[in-house]
């Protein structure tokens, strides 16, 4: 039997069956998750998954505690078997895995916003839109606090010895440009999930066909549209 099979069973014992398999909850927050973290610039926010796994993760650790309580009433009357202790440990595995990925996703989000503070301050604050579908409102007010401690660092330690018109940390000036940007150049693996064949144009009026399944190496620019509709993920 596996792992999701049994996790199925003992919410059915205990009437907590869930609406959708785990293991389809625990891919799609995998691919969420190595998507983001292949990414050289931020990708948008999975405000909707985000919400059912961490839903998940609540409603099963109030489910195990219930469940521990339950076997500690009834240890000595022989209603509790190895199988009902195993099976609480497997409901423990899948808490831990799933808020893993919940943790290592959001590290990965908050590296970025720290490596490209300037750059997300200015992209967030030019359209609402962007603001909404790329940053959750979390990392959105960490992102403004972390641009205070940052000005607020530079202010104290540098800037204050220097001319004012050399201080401004987002000038740019001709082909130079103090905000450091994501490298949408940056070359990734991809694996293409659509059913149809993606013809993307190359310099030289050359093309690259995309099919099913195969996997690739490309300039991370030529795919980000196609990585946010769900056509290729990154490996």
């Amino acid at each position: 039997m596996e792992v999701d099979d049994i996790l199925r069973n003992f919410d059915t014992e205990v009437g907590q069956r869930s609406q959708k398999p785990k293991v389809d909850l625990y891919t799609s927050l995998s691919r969420v998750m190595l998507n983001e973290r292949m990414a050289p610039e931020i990708l948008p926010y999975q405000k909707d998954l985000l919400d059912e796994v961490l839903s998940r993760i609540t409603n099963q650790q109030q489910l195990l505690l219930d469940s521990h309580e339950y076997g500690d009433v009834n240890i000595d009357s022989g209603i509790i078997t190895s199988d009902y202790k195993l099976q609480l440990m497997i409901m423990e595995t899948d808490i831990e895995r799933l808020s893993y990925l919940v943790r290592l996703y959001l590290r990965v989000r908050l590296s970025k916003l720290e490596t490209f503070t300037i750059h997300y301050i200015r992209l967030t604050g030019e359209r609402d839109d962007t603001k909404a579908t790329l940053l959750s409102d979390e990392e959105q007010e960490y992102l403004t606090k972390y641009m205070g401690l940052l000005q607020s660092l530079y202010n104290n330690s540098i800037l204050k010895k220097i001319p004012r018109e050399l201080t401004y940390l987002d000038e740019v000036e001709s082909d130079i440009s103090m905000v450091t940007t994501p490298d949408v150049d940056e070359m990734v693996f991809i694996k293409v999930l659509r059913d149809e064949t993606i013809t993307i144009p190359l310099e030289d009026e050359d093309e690259l066909q995309l099919e099913k399944d195969a996997v690739f190496v490309v300039k991370y620019g030529l795919i980000s549209g196609y990585l946010n509709i769900g056509d290729v993920i990154l490996i």
